[in-house]
């Protein structure tokens, strides 16, 4: 079934296609749906079929794809196509964003754990003088 594809195709493009196996995310009965494992990309995706969304995930259990390829390793496929490792790298007319571009975004979308220590000294402070109780 796994050389067959019968469980579907991995949906990235970088994975060219490759079978995907069935995995439970728990080993309890009725707690979640079988979802599709890729072993290219090693993530995890809901499927699209209604014959499989309906199948319990512990009737595969957490360890199918891994315990497969444990006893098989020889269908582990390869992290690279044709000796080449295939990375996005994404680019703006031709030319590669700079990586601090990516950093300035991640700085962006978590900036309170940027917030000065100062600032969070000066606000217990006034917390403590509000409540009567200074810190010795």
């Amino acid at each position: 079934k796994y050389k067959k594809a019968d469980f579907g195709r991995c949906p990235r493009v970088l994975c060219y296609g490759q079978p995907l196996l069935p995995v439970g995310l728990s080993d309890i009965s009725y707690q979640k749906a079988v979802k599709l494992y890729c072993p290219r990309c090693e993530d995890i995706y809901s499927p699209k079929s209604s014959r499989h969304g309906s199948i319990d995930g512990a009737y595969f259990g957490t360890t199918f794809p891994h315990m497969l390829f444990m006893m098989y390793p020889h269908m582990v496929p390869p992290k690279h196509n044709n000796g080449v490792v295939s990375i996005y790298r994404p680019k703006i007319f031709g030319f590669n964003v700079h990586e601090i571009a990516k950093l300035q975004r991640w700085q962006e979308a978590h900036k309170e754990l940027f917030v000065s220590p100062i600032h969070h000294k000066e606000t217990w402070l006034i917390s403590c003088c509000m409540l009567g109780k200074l810190p010795g």
